[in-house]
C-alpha cells in the first residue's frame, strides 16, 4: 500500500523540461527516416496539446484531499509517469553525450541509413509511452474536478482556553518591551517566527490579553489565503460589526479602516501569516493602517523568516523579530505532566520515568506535548505508555498526533520547484551540518533545479535562500542543519525517493525504484545487493571495507548505474580507480575522496556531461607525469574542479576548460600549455589563483590574461615566489607585470603575495576597484609606501603583513578629502610584522576615521610608538611585541574595548 503522506515525486516543471527538448530535437533526429517522420510529428504534437493537462494533475495531487486513503490508481500512473520521464531524459541526455563526444558526423550518417538504430527505436519507444499515459489522463483529470484542496483556510482559532502560556519568560519579556516601547512615531511591526506547533499563537493570545495600555486590540487569522479586502473587513468587523456588510471592494475597506483607526492607539495581531510574496496586497493592507495613533503596534506570527523580511521591507524599518524555539527539558516535562496525569505525578514514578522518555522525542514542541500528554491523561497502565513510546507517532511519523500535520503544511505551500529540493536532504543522515555549496552543487547535477533564463547556480542559491527564510534550514556557524521534525518530514515524504542507510546488514532490502541513496557501511556483502538499483540518480558510498575483492566488486557495480548523475566515493582502502566509471555517461558531478588512489584515470576524461569533479585522496597525489591526465582538457562543461593544490599545475592547456568556475593554485611555467596566456578564454572564473607570477617576462604576455574582461571574478590572488637574490632586480618588472594584471571591477576579494615592488600596483584603488570588501598585502618585502585605500566604501577587512620595507603609514593611505571619511565601512585591520614600521600618522579628521572598527591587532611591530586615535567602535585591540611607550598609549586609548 502506497502511504497516505508520501510525497508525490514528480515536478511539472521536470515534466514540461523534458518535453520541451522532445518537441524541439525529436524530429529532428527523425530527419531522413520518412517512413517514421509522420507517425512521431502527429505522436508529439499530441504531447504538446495535453502537456499542459498533465502539470496541472501533477500539481492537483500534490494538493490533493485523500491523505489516509490514498488514490492508488493514480499513484501508480504517476510513477509511471516519473519512468517515462527519466527515460526520456536519459535518452535526449545520450544523444546529446554522442554530440559532446565528437560523433555527431556518424550521429547523422547512421540516423539517415540504419533505421533500427538503437537510440531511435528506444525514442519511438518512449514517445509511444508516453501518449499511452495521455490516454488514461482524463479520468483522473475529471476525478480531481471535485477534489482539489485549494487554499483552505484553517484558523488557529482565538481558543484561549487551554492554551495558558507555560515557561516562555525570556520571549514574553522580550515582545512586552517591544509593546511598551515608545521609540517611533511610526507603526511598528514584530514578528514571531518558529516551526508550526512551537507556541506562537499561545504566546501571541496571552501578550494579547495581557497588555493594556492601547486603545484599541484586534485580533485576525490570516491563514493561507492572504485577501487584503478580507483580513481588512476582519478588523473593522471587531471593532464595528455593522459597518462589514456594506464593504465590496479593496478601496472600501481601506476607508472603513481609515475611519476606524484614525489617531487611535491600535494593537492588532495577524495570526498565521503565511504570505512572503506579494507585496502589493501587503501595501493595501498596510496603508490605512499608517493612519493609526502614535505608538500602535502590529504583532505577526509565522513559520517563516521570510514573512518578517516583507513586512520589514512594506513598513521601511529594520526586521525586528523573535525565533521561538522548543521548551527546555524540564519546561517540556512539567508541561507534559499537567496534561497527562490526573492527580500528583509523583504517585507514579514509573510512569514519570517512561514520560520523560518521551517527552525527550518530542523535541519541545509544546504542540506535540500537550497533545500526546492529553492522549494518556487518566490512562495508569504502564503498558499503554510504554506502547505510546515505542510508537512511530512520538517521533513525528504518522500525522495522528497532530504535530506533523502542522509542519506538512508548511511544506505543502512551498512552491512546487522547492519541494524536491528540501526532499533530497533526507539523503543526510540526522543532525547533519551540511554547506551549501555542497548542497547546491547536488541539486544542480540531479537535476533539481529548472531550466531558465538565470544561471542554474543562481536558481539554486535563491532556493537555498527561500528555504532558509522559511525557516527549514538553520544556520550555524558556516554551514546549516534542519529541525530533528523537519528532517523526519522529508524522510517520511521522500521514502520512496531517498535513503539514508547506515548498515552492515547482507540481508538489508532496498526499494528498487529510489532514485537517491547515501550508503555507509563495512559489509562487502552489502555493496553486491546494490546492483539491483537500476534508477539511481545519486548514490553517496561511504566504505570501511578491508577486503581484497573491495576494487572489483565497486567497479562492476558501479557498471549497473547506468543513470547516475551524482557520484560520491570515499574509501581508506581503495587503491585503484573504478575504471567502469566511464560508461556513467550522464554523470554530472564526481566526487572521489579519502581513497588511496594516487593517480586521475584517464577514464573519467570521457565523462562529456561532468561539471564538477573532486579528486583529493588521503594519501599524497602522484606528481609523475600522467597523474592528471591531459584529456581532462576534453570536459568542455566543467564548471569546478577541485584537486589537490600542486595538481592544478599539472593540467596542460587547461584554458580549454573555458566553463570552469573556480582555479585555484595555477601556476604560471616557463613553456607552452602552462602559461599565463591560458587565462584568456576563462571568462566564467568567480574565483582565481594564479601563482608563480615570477615566471610572466613581459607585459605583453600578462596582458593576455585579460583579467578586466573576467566580468564574473570575484576573488582573486595573485602570488610572486622570488628567491632572496631575484627581489632586488624584479622591483620593476613585478610593478609592470601587476599593472597588466588588473582585475575587473567587480572583483570583491583581493590577496597580493610575494610582490616586491617599492610601490602598489596602479588599479589597487577605490577609483578603480570599489568593490572590494577584502584586501591582504602579504611578504610585500620591498613596499615603501601602501596603496590610497581609504576611500574604498566597502571595504571590511584590512591585513597588511610581513611588509618589511614599510617605515611609515602616510595620508596617502588614507586619500580622502576633508569633506568624506576614511574607511568608512572598515571592521577589521591587522598589522603583522611590519619590523621597520615607525610611524602611523593620523588623519586631519581622526574623530571620523574607522567609524565601524571593531578588531585591531598589532602583531610584530617593535618600532611603532604610537596608534592614531581608536574608534569608540573599537571592541578588540590585540597587542604584541611593541615598546612600552607604545604599549602605555594603546591602553590609554582603549577605552571599552577588549584587550589582548
Amino acid at each position: 500500500m502506497v502511504a497516505a503522506a508520501t510525497a508525490i515525486t514528480i515536478s511539472g516543471w521536470f515534466v514540461s523540461s523534458v518535453f520541451s527538448k522532445l518537441l524541439d530535437k525529436g524530429l529532428s533526429y527523425y530527419k531522413g527516416q520518412k517512413s517514421w517522420q509522420s507517425g512521431m510529428k502527429a505522436d508529439l504534437e499530441r504531447l504538446a496539446r495535453f502537456q499542459p493537462q498533465i502539470e496541472t494533475l501533477i500539481y492537483m495531487a500534490e494538493r490533493a484531499i485523500p491523505r489516509d486513503e490514498p488514490d492508488l490508481p493514480l499513484y501508480r500512473w504517476l510513477g509511471q509517469l516519473q519512468d517515462a520521464v527519466e527515460d526520456a531524459d536519459n535518452l535526449l541526455d545520450e544523444l546529446e553525450y554522442r554530440q559532446l563526444k565528437g560523433e555527431n558526423k556518424i550521429l547523422r550518417f547512421a540516423l539517415r541509413v540504419a533505421k533500427q538504430d538503437d537510440l531511435l527505436k528506444r525514442l519511438k519507444e518512449v514517445v509511444k509511452t508516453f501518449n499511452d499515459l495521455v490516454t488514461g489522463l482524463g479520468t483522473f483529470a475529471q476525478r480531481f474536478g471535485t477534489e482539489v484542496r485549494g487554499d483552505v483556510s484553517q484558523d488557529t482559532g482565538f481558543l484561549f482556553s487551554g492554551n495558558n502560556l507555560f515557561g516562555r519568560e525570556t520571549e514574553k519579556q522580550t515582545v512586552i518591551e517591544w509593546l511598551t516601547s515608545s521609540d517611533t512615531k511610526e507603526i511598528s511591526v514584530f514578528s514571531i517566527v518558529g516551526v508550526g506547533g512551537v507556541g506562537k499563537t499561545v504566546l501571541a493570545q496571552h501578550l494579547y490579553k495581557k497588555v493594556e495600555c492601547f486603545e484599541t486590540k484586534m485580533w485576525v487569522c490570516v491563514s493561507h489565503t492572504f485577501d487584503e479586502k478580507a483580513i481588512a473587513k476582519k478588523i473593522v468587523k471587531s471593532l464595528l460589526p455593522d459597518k462589514v456588510s456594506k464593504i465590496e471592494t479593496v478601496s472600501e475597506a481601506q476607508r472603513a479602516l481609515i475611519d476606524t483607526l484614525s489617531t487611535k492607539k491600535f494593537f492588532l495581531v495577524l495570526d498565521n501569516v503565511w504570505n512572503d510574496r506579494e507585496r502589493g496586497k501587503w501595501e493595501k493592507l498596510m496603508a490605512p493602517l499608517r493612519f493609526g495613533g502614535e505608538g500602535s503596534k502590529i504583532l505577526l506570527t509565522t513559520r517563516m523568516e521570510s514573512v518578517a523580511d516583507m513586512v520589514a521591507k512594506v513598513v521601511g524599518g529594520p526586521k525586528v523579530y523573535l525565533n521561538l524555539t522548543g521548551l527546555g527539558e524540564r519546561e517540556s516535562m512539567l508541561l507534559f505532566e499537567k496534561f497527562a496525569f490526573v492527580g500528583d505525578p509523583k504517585d507514579h514514578p514509573k510512569l514519570q520515568s517512561i514520560g520523560n522518555k518521551i517527552v525527550m522525542k518530542l523535541k519541545g514542541i509544546p504542540l506535540a506535548v500537550k497533545t500526546i500528554g492529553g492522549m494518556l491523561n487518566n490512562n495508569i497502565k504502564d503498558e499503554a505508555w510504554t506502547s505510546v513510546l515505542n510508537d512511530e507517532a512520538v517521533n513525528s511519523d504518522k500525522e495522528a498526533d497532530g504535530i506533523n500535520q502542522a509542519i506538512r503544511l508548511s511544506y505543502e505551500h512551498l512552491p512546487p520547484e522547492l519541494k524536491p529540493c528540501f526532499r533530497y536532504c533526507s539523503l543526510f543522515p540526522p543532525n547533519h551540518k551540511f554547506n551549501k555549496e555542497e548542497l547546491v552543487n547536488m541539486w544542480i547535477s540531479v537535476g533539481l533545479i529548472p531550466e531558465g533564463e538565470k544561471r542554474g547556480e543562481k536558481i539554486a542559491n535563491d532556493f537555498f535562500e527561500t528555504l532558509v527564510r522559511k525557516s527549514f534550514f538553520e544556520p550555524i556557524e558556516s554551514d546549516y542543519t534542519m529541525h530533528d521534525l523537519l528532517y523526519e518530514l522529508a524522510q517520511f515524504l521522500s521514502k520512496n525517493e531517498c535513503l539514508c542507510v547506515v548498515s552492515n546488514d547482507p540481508l538489508i532490502k532496498l526499494e528498487q525504484n529510489i532514485r537517491h541513496l547515501s550508503l555507509r557501511t563495512s559489509n562487502i556483502l552489502v555493496l553486491k545487493n546494490l546492483s539491483e538499483l537500476k534508477y539511481l540518480r545519486t548514490l553517496l558510498l561511504y566504505c570501511d571495507i578491508e577486503d581484497a575483492e573491495l576494487g572489483s566488486v565497486i567497479c562492476t557495480v558501479l557498471k549497473g548505474f547506468k543513470t547516475l548523475r551524482y557520484l560520491r566515493l570515499s574509501s581508506e582502502q581503495l587503491c585503484d580507480f573504478p575504471e567502469s566509471i566511464s560508461k556513467l555517461v550522464h554523470l554530472r558531478s564526481l566526487s572521489i575522496t579519502r581513497t588511496k588512489i594516487s593517480k586521475l584515470s584517464p577514464c573519467v576524461c570521457k565523462l562529456y556531461h561532468l561539471q564538477i569533479l573532486e579528486f583529493t585522496p588521503s594519501s599524497y597525489l602522484d606528481n609523475s607525469e600522467g597523474s592528471i591526465p591531459s584529456t581532462i582538457c576534453k570536459l568542455s562543461k566543467l564548471k569546478k574542479l577541485y584537486l589537490p593544490s600542486n595538481a592544478v599545475s599539472m593540467v596542460q592547456h587547461i584554458g580549454k576548460l573555458t566553463s570552469l568556475q573556480q582555479l585555484k593554485g595555477y601556476s604560471v611555467r616557463g613553456k607552452v600549455g602552462y602559461d599565463i596566456s591560458e587565462l584568456e578564454m576563462m571568462s566564467e572564473l568567480r574565483e582565481l589563483m594564479i601563482t608563480n607570477l615570477e615566471n610572466v617576462k613581459s607585459t605583453k604576455e600578462a596582458s593576455k590574461a585579460k583579467l578586466t574582461s573576467k566580468q564574473h571574478l570575484r576573488k582573486i590572488t595573485l602570488m610572486w615566489d622570488h628567491s632572496f637574490e631575484d627581489i632586488g632586480d624584479r622591483n620593476e618588472s613585478d610593478k609592470q607585470v601587476a599593472d597588466c594584471l588588473q582585475p575587473h571591477l567587480k572583483v570583491v576579494d583581493l590577496v597580493l603575495n610575494g610582490y616586491s615592488s617599492t610601490n602598489p600596483p596602479s588599479w589597487l584603488e577605490a577609483r578603480i576597484l570599489p568593490n572590494l570588501t577584502e584586501i591582504k598585502l602579504s611578504n610585500c618585502c620591498n613596499l615603501e609606501m601602501l596603496p590610497p585605500l581609504g576611500q574604498l566604501p566597502y571595504l571590511k577587512c584590512l591585513i597588511l603583513e610581513k611588509i618589511g620595507a614599510l617605515k611609515k603609514i602616510g595620508l596617502e593611505f588614507y586619500r580622502s578629502s576633508r569633506s568624506s571619511n576614511p574607511f568608512p565601512a572598515l571592521e577589521t585591520l591587522e598589522l603583522i610584522h611590519l619590523i621597520q614600521l615607525e610611524e602611523w600618522t593620523e588623519h586631519a579628521r581622526s574623530e571620523k576615521s574607522f567609524l565601524r572598527l571593531k578588531r585591531l591587532v598589532v602583531l610584530g611591530c617593535p618600532k611603532l610608538k604610537k596608534l592614531p586615535s581608536i574608534s569608540p567602535s573599537l571592541k578588540v585591540l590585540e597587542l604584541k611585541s611593541l615598546e612600552i611607550i607604545m604599549l602605555g598609549h594603546a591602553l590609554r586609548c582603549l577605552g571599552t574595548a577588549e584587550a589582548k
